[in-house]
């Protein structure tokens, strides 16, 4: 019964992190220290936050995101996509 119990809560804690309310197509986004991080759906940048938390080189719009938070991300490429949807 234990490992049934750390399964299950295993399986929330993947749910509980896989999206946001300011996910939108083709976009997953995660709120970490009042920022909003925002990657390609199932891209590998994706992968590693998930795995390794914040990457080493990234990019910021600063107080542009929804109710003025920091949009940060993998490439100036991706905020911009994110934002034009």
């Amino acid at each position: 019964m234990k490992k049934s119990f750390v399964v299950a809560l295993m399986v929330m804690s993947s749910i509980a992190v896989a999206s946001s309310q300011y996910d939108k197509s083709g976009f997953v986004t995660k709120i970490e220290n009042e920022r909003l991080w925002v990657f390609e759906a199932d891209s590998k940048e994706l992968a590693q936050f998930e795995a390794h938390g914040e990457p080493t080189i990234s990019v910021s719009i600063i107080g542009d995101g929804p109710e003025g938070m920091t949009l940060r991300g993998p490439s100036m490429q991706v905020l911009e996509a994110y934002q034009a949807k």
